[in-house]
């Protein structure tokens, strides 16, 4: 008895010197890429406030975010008629890296892109399926933010700007705006309510920070700040098709992605411009009645407010 209480003690302590080594190795060691990292991933988290256990504010300015507002202003003469595009064919191609894996979804025709809300809106949310089944979606991503004070929203009550087949659910914000236009251009960025209705925007939500613009990428140091995720961002070529991107995080798909991850992957599939979505556990894609994407959440799909689906042919 007391040989195998005295084992028990040796790895119980084990298991204590190991997880304080890692963690003072993490913040306090010579891995400044690992520290902003863990940082970055702490601060975009439900729980942003654990960091201080961690670092002084002073410390923590030097690791702040790439804020979500980060956006060119937008685009109100450049933008291109995608009516006649005929091909409505979709393809999904996977997405191994070393630190995470998810799929990309190629829509080759943008009008097929919609702006799903729960139908329970302004109350509870909906999940990501439930929205696909219920308007016998193709395929389907999370959109938009919501209201989540300290993880513990509803997802019923979306964040800025939010519009579903021509009509506005929510009005805009001084936040930037992620959408289509009736003609099938995807437009992001900064507009006021005056361009938003003149350039017949029919379908949008509010979400970021812009990933790429005419091209380009719009993180110019470092990887965002944001940290390793599940996430969830879209995009669209010169020739109109759009780029769905999901990937895992914190679970068997790895660690997750940095928002220069993501910029990186929208750009070497072509993508003039692209914008990071909602993430963590509510990144997911679906396709033809089941999660090709499944969340990184153990529990399953979470509530949310919007969703892009594509529609039927």
């Amino acid at each position: 008895m007391k040989k195998w209480l005295l084992r028990f003690a040796v790895a119980v302590g084990l298991v204590i010197y190991v997880g304080a080594s890692s963690v003072l190795l993490v913040f306090y060691g010579p891995f400044e890429h690992l520290r902003s990292t863990a940082v970055g991933s702490i601060l975009t988290s439900r729980h942003p406030q654990y960091a201080e256990y961690f670092l002084s504010q002073e410390k923590l300015q030097q690791y702040q975010p790439l804020s979500m507002d980060v956006a060119a202003k937008g685009d109100t003469e450049m933008l291109n008629n995608y009516s006649d595009i005929t091909d409505n064919s979709i393809e999904v191609l996977p997405v191994e890296e070393k630190l995470f894996t998810g799929k990309l979804m190629i829509v080759k025709n943008p009008k097929r892109l919609h702006v799903e809300v729960t139908q329970h809106l302004n109350d509870v949310g909906e999940f990501v399926s439930d929205m696909a089944d219920r308007t016998k979606a193709a395929a389907a991503i999370n959109a938009g933010g919501f209201l989540d004070v300290a993880g513990h929203g509803t997802g019923g009550i979306p964040i800025g700007l939010t519009i579903t087949h021509g009509q506005t659910v929510v009005k805009p914000t001084s936040d930037p705006i992620i959408g289509f236009t009736k003609d099938g251009a995807l437009v992001i960025g900064k507009y006021t309510p005056e361009e938003i209705e003149s350039l017949n925007v029919t379908e949008a939500v509010s979400f970021g920070p812009q990933l790429v613009h005419n091209g380009q990428g719009m993180i110019a140091s470092g990887d965002g700040g944001w940290g390793r995720s599940a996430r969830s961002a879209i995009g669209q070529r010169a020739d109109g098709a759009v780029l769905l991107l999901v990937v895992q995080g914190r679970g068997t798909g790895g660690i997750g992605a940095t928002l220069k991850d993501l910029e990186q992957l929208m750009i070497q599939h072509g993508a003039l411009i692209a914008a990071n979505l909602d993430g963590g556990f509510s990144a997911e894609m679906w396709q033809d009645g089941q999660l090709v994407v499944p969340p990184s959440n153990p529990l399953g799909e979470r509530p949310v407010a919007t969703s892009f689906v594509v529609s039927k042919n």
